[in-house]
């Protein structure tokens, strides 16, 4: 582990920090991490095996003072949810965000302007879910929205926008005799919004390894507000939000998007794009970035950034390496869970291995917030 250097987190906490004040922070995990009950689904194939591409987690706090959240990984058609309960997480039921087939009640039409490098027929495989979100009475899920890493090749699977209706308790809401599937809805249009998106439309489809290709790998949903946070492409040391509408997005009927978009501009540093977001308090967003490509040297920073505002974000600071048993695993997911607390999963550790964090901010009221 590394020092905080600079500056003392203790005299810090509830004070605003700018960017340069907190550029030498270091954010050293709390103790060991959160204790599974039993692993995560993971996607592969094969039946008890556990979940290593933890890819974003949303949670709301639950009366009983537990948090009910919904995990995805980067592969599969499947979601799970998932309780929260001071340093232990309980694995709860998965529900299908696709079948193996397309639906055809999903909302608008697949992206048919431009195909991936690769002309290879599109394919409808997984889901490739990169980022959850919560917005009463929502869990939002996102796919990529990008080519193909490996093989440049287009997934229609992959440009999927699907929410699932909960309760207050955070449960699927549908009737008695119903499957929790009943709860999902799915559209496409988030893919006409990307590609019509100012600064980065003209990324959208093209190849993520050569090309700075464009792909999601967070979302927050603010009112009626939709905020899709790109890994790539980053350009000029910044990363980009692109909003959408969420009633045009779910509207009826496959007719085309006729909802406003926005793209933001987040200045991050360097080879740096967005690797999950959270909503906040007053429409503020938590942003983890990280490498935009696999750059070895960009480090996994958590800002704080209103996209309602013009100006930078707020650096909370830079999350420590992981020791080398962990070096392995990188911050893919990240949710608020106290005042001053957030939770950041890992990709390529078992069940994603879940570490609390404390940063130099308000994140939440008293009532939102478990005890720190």
């Amino acid at each position: 582990m590394r020092f905080v250097n600079g500056i003392c987190l203790a005299l810090i906490f509830g004070a605003g920090l700018t960017s340069v004040e907190a550029k030498d922070t270091i954010l050293e995990p709390e103790g060991q991490p959160y204790t599974v009950k039993e692993d995560l689904k993971g996607s592969g194939k094969k039946d008890g095996e556990a979940a290593y591409d933890v890819s974003g987690i949303a949670c709301i706090l639950r009366d009983s003072g537990k948090r009910r959240c919904l995990v995805v990984n980067d592969e599969g058609r499947k979601a799970q949810f998932l309780t929260i309960d001071d340093r232990s997480i309980e694995p709860k039921k998965t529900i299908n965000l696709i079948g193996k087939t397309p639906d055809p009640a999903t909302r608008g039409a697949v992206f048919a302007g431009k195909q991936c490098p690769d002309k290879s027929p599109a394919k409808f495989k997984e889901f490739d879910g990169e980022g959850v979100a919560y917005a009463k009475p929502y869990f939002y899920v996102v796919g990529s929205h990008g080519c193909g890493r490996r093989k440049d090749t287009l997934s229609t699977s992959a440009m999927i926008l699907a929410r699932i209706r909960v309760d207050g308790q955070g449960k699927p809401d549908v009737e008695d005799d119903d499957e929790p599937e009943a709860a999902v809805e799915t559209t496409y249009r988030l893919g006409e919004v990307l590609a019509g998106a100012d600064r980065v439309g003209a990324s959208f489809l093209e190849s993520l390894t050569e090309s700075n290709g464009l792909n999601i790998e967070g979302i927050a949903v603010v009112n009626d507000r939709l905020y899709a946070g790109l890994r790539a492409p980053a350009v000029d040391g910044e990363a980009f939000l692109v909003e959408a509408d969420v009633d045009a997005l779910f509207a009826d009927g496959q007719g085309p998007y006729q909802g406003k978009r926005r793209t933001i501009p987040i200045k991050v540093g360097k080879d740096a794009g967005i690797r999950d977001l959270a909503a906040l308090d007053g429409g503020r967003l938590l942003v983890l970035t990280g490498p935009a490509q696999e750059q070895p040297k960009v480090a996994s920073k958590l800002f704080l950034f209103d996209p309602s505002k013009s100006g930078d974000p707020q650096l909370l600071g830079e999350l420590d390496e992981l020791d080398d048993a962990e070096r392995a695993g990188k911050p893919e997911a990240v949710t608020a869970i106290g005042r001053n607390r957030v939770l950041v999963l890992f990709d390529s550790l078992r069940n994603g291995g879940a570490r609390a964090y404390k940063v130099p901010a308000k994140l939440m009221s008293e009532r939102d917030a478990v005890s720190d």
